[in-house]
């Protein structure tokens, strides 16, 4: 074996430690994340449904977009029936508000209520969101570029997995 057969051996090792090391961070943020989500589903009394539900809706709103309830049921996969006590649900504790159309009396829009913009500032993934640009404002543009370029890689690889 020669010398540079050598070094490309350690560069090796030493890559896979530091890929290994990544990989249990990425583990890591996710079970902090899940369990994060957990606690506050459980706080509030929620099912993951209950959660699926305000999540779509905080991001629609979040967009400036009108939901129906039909929405909610297409975009979660969900029955009517469902939908509407999941809807029904939220309404009571506050989350969301049923709106009549005022042009045609027959549509339902769904606003937000008081209890969203608590659950919003309390989410998990806002949590993960303000930690990530906390942690973004520490780096040089040459170490934000790498993170990018490695955050768009495995987005396009989960993407072709996905497909």
């Amino acid at each position: 074996m020669s010398e540079h057969d050598g070094e490309r051996a350690k560069l090796s090792s030493n890559k896979r430690d530091h890929v290994e090391a990544m990989m249990l961070t990425l583990r890591e943020l996710r079970e902090l994340t899940d369990r994060g989500y957990r606690v506050q589903r459980d706080a509030r009394g929620l099912n993951d449904k209950d959660m699926a539900a305000l999540g779509y809706l905080s991001q629609q709103w979040k967009d400036q977009r009108t939901v129906s309830p039909r929405d909610i049921a297409a975009n979660l996969g969900l029955t009517s029936a469902t939908t509407t006590a999941i809807i029904d649900r939220l309404e009571a504790e506050g989350y969301l508000q049923r709106r009549r159309d005022t042009l045609d009396r027959r549509v339902v829009h769904l606003t937000p209520a008081p209890a969203m913009e608590d659950w919003v500032r309390q989410h998990p993934v806002e949590s993960l969101r303000a930690s990530l640009v906390d942690a973004a404002t520490h780096l040089d543009c040459e170490e934000a570029r790498i993170v990018q370029g490695y955050f768009s890689t495995v987005l396009e690889n989960i993407r072709q997995r996905l497909t």
